[in-house]
């Protein structure tokens, strides 16, 4: 039997299109498609299976235009051109698989599927060092209920699109105007793009189309903020309840904890710093292990200013996939930690605030407590919105007891420290007072 491929409905009206039939089986599974209907955002994501030149020219662009771009790649181009698949990561792309083989996976049993996962990851892994990110693009877009349950058990989430174009055939590449007068004409909400960067025709109008929706008020997103949370709220609050999660504490007093994640950098830590010894404020910094290395000064600042470091994994792995990954991960920075400045963290914050109940379990057991962040205080400067937008967000909603979500290493222009520059006098004025998250949790 094959299975029909993913489709969508356009519309000349900027609506949002519906997609494979308006199927509610695909939300239960998680199924990554469309952002929010309210929100001007857009989502770059590209299948990428080999080089001729252009997928270098579009990193150039997202670079450029400091826009990220999730990149479903294949065992051609890892091998090939390891250094342009290495850029990916190291500029702040996600990486996703998009199979060993490219064959199509819709009716495939769950052995070889996994090997089609494990085989491509692990040959990311050996080439590049770095874990490629839990998110899936079904070759050629088909798939069954029994493609989504295999991803369901291997911790995949399944990305497909709300808008694509015959983009792929190198010798029929569609007329660059009309092309971008047909990205243009669909653009709507929450649109999920996807394209082949293997296009000319795409090189060419890439940057054209990205600075006209700039112009246009929307702002590029990464696939990974529309990931569904692997615990249920009720689960949630379980392990709240039982002092294994954190994410607020309303009882603390007129108090909030500033968190500060994916750290260090070399420039936009010392600058946050610099923000907080004005205000005499404290901080939290959830580092990544691999950062250290050459900001063993700013580490060092850190502690000595009187803050406190949590661990926020090794390499960063967006949906790791086990516990006992994300628990060697957790292991590696701890141990860093511990032999080059003896400081042994307690706090834990996962990549994403993706979590699981095992993996809750496992955390706490080897001696971290995890800490999320409070609902409406995710200030998403990671993605380089404008410093207005990050003041919004804090200082409309704020509560006792917040735990607030920064970034100290932010792909691009970060907004951060000039943001801080507001919020803290502004919080200060209204009676609020700043502290770490274990005294926050204490409290």
């Amino acid at each position: 039997m094959t299975a029909p491929g993913w489709y969508f409905k356009p519309n000349s009206e900027h609506r949002q299109p519906e997609v494979y039939g308006g199927e509610a089986f695909i939300d239960k599974y998680g199924c990554v498609y469309l952002g929010s209907s309210e929100e001007k955002v857009i989502y770059l994501t590209f299948d990428a299976g080999y080089e001729n030149g252009n997928v270098e020219k579009t990193l150039d662009v997202l670079k450029r235009q400091e826009v990220p771009g999730t990149f479903f790649i294949l065992p051609n181009l890892v091998k090939s051109n390891t250094a342009l698949v290495k850029r990916m990561h190291e500029e702040g792309h996600l990486v996703g698989n998009h199979s060993y083989s490219h064959k199509n996976m819709s009716n495939m049993p769950f052995e070889a599927f996994e090997k089609e996962i494990t085989d491509l990851e692990a040959l990311y892994a050996e080439y590049t060092g770095y874990t490629m990110s839990k998110l899936f693009r079904p070759p050629e877009g088909a798939f069954t209920e029994q493609t989504l349950q295999n991803c369901a058990r291997l911790g995949l989430t399944p990305v497909f699109w709300s808008f694509a174009y015959a983009d792929w055939d190198n010798n029929k590449q569609p007329d660059p105007q009309a092309a971008k007068e047909k990205i243009l004409s669909n653009v709507h909400n929450g649109m999920v793009m996807l394209l082949h960067p293997t296009s000319a025709t795409n090189a060419a109008i890439l940057e054209d189309v990205i600075v006209t929706l700039k112009n246009e008020g929307y702002r590029f997103g990464r696939v990974d903020e529309l990931c569904v949370p692997q615990t249920t709220a009720a689960e949630l609050d379980y392990y709240k309840e039982k002092g294994m999660v954190f994410s607020e504490n309303p009882n603390g007093g007129k108090v909030v904890a500033l968190t500060f994640d994916d750290g260090p950098h070399p420039e936009q830590t010392p600058k946050v710093l610099d923000v907080l010894e004005k205000y005499g404020a404290k901080g939290t910094f959830f580092v990544i292990g691999k950062n250290i290395a050459g900001n063993e000064a700013v580490v060092r600042r850190i502690l000595d200013d009187g803050h406190e470091i949590g661990n926020h994994t090794y390499t960063h792995p967006l949906r790791s996939g086990s516990s006992d990954a994300l628990l060697e991960e957790a292991a590696k920075t701890t141990e860093l930690l511990e032999s080059t400045f003896d400081y042994s963290p307690v706090l834990f914050r996962p990549p994403g605030g993706n979590i699981s109940g095992s993996m809750i379990e496992s955390i706490c057991a080897s001696g971290y407590k995890c800490v999320l962040w409070s609902w409406r205080m995710d200030t998403r400067d990671w993605a380089s919105p404008p410093v207005e937008s990050v003041v919004q967000t804090v200082l409309r909603d704020v509560k006792f007891g917040d735990i607030i979500l920064f970034h100290d290493n932010v792909y691009g222009t970060s907004p951060t420290a000039e943001a801080l520059e507001i919020i803290l006098p502004e919080l200060i004025e209204r009676g609020y007072s700043f502290v770490t998250v274990s005294e926050l949790i204490a409290g």
